[in-house]
Order: C-alpha cells, then sequence, then structure tokens
C-alpha cells in the first residue's frame, strides 16, 4: 500500500450536541455538509445526518419543537 503524505484520514465528528435556542431540549440534530469519511473507524453520533453537498434548510434542527437554525449565523449575530 502506498501512502501519500496529508491522506491520513480527518477526525471523527466531534461536535457537542448542544441545545435548542427556542425551546431548550437537547435533541438536537447537525445537518453537516459533505459526507462521513469511509476511511474512519468509528461511526458518527445517530444525531448527526451528513447532508451531501447541498444544505437545504439549516445545520441544526430540534426533534422535540422543530426549530432550526444555522450554527455559524447565530455565532456572527452574538458578536
Amino acid at each position: 500500500m502506498i501512502r501519500i503524505l496529508g491522506d491520513e484520514p480527518p477526525e471523527p465528528y466531534d461536535q457537542p450536541r448542544g441545545t435548542c435556542p427556542v425551546c431548550g431540549s437537547d435533541q438536537v440534530t447537525h445537518h453537516p455538509l459533505g459526507g462521513p469519511d469511509p476511511r474512519l473507524a468509528e461511526e458518527d453520533p445517530p444525531w448527526v445526518q451528513w447532508q451531501g453537498c447541498l444544505l437545504v434548510f439549516s445545520d441544526r434542527t430540534c426533534e422535540d419543537c422543530g426549530a432550526w437554525w444555522n450554527v455559524e449565523s447565530d455565532e456572527d449575530e452574538e458578536e
């Protein structure tokens, strides 16, 4: 097997699940862009749903109240 420098598998998804900014529930689903890397030995948490190349709605949704939001835009507003 030939190994190319920089061809290391990425780190597993490690963002904290967080809470809903609307209802405070901890039943938050993450919708990151892209897809899971097949080179990773461990699976992503069940509350991570990869969206491929196109983010349709938001990067977070609440399973309890149905709210949806984008973490990056919420962080920009706080600054």
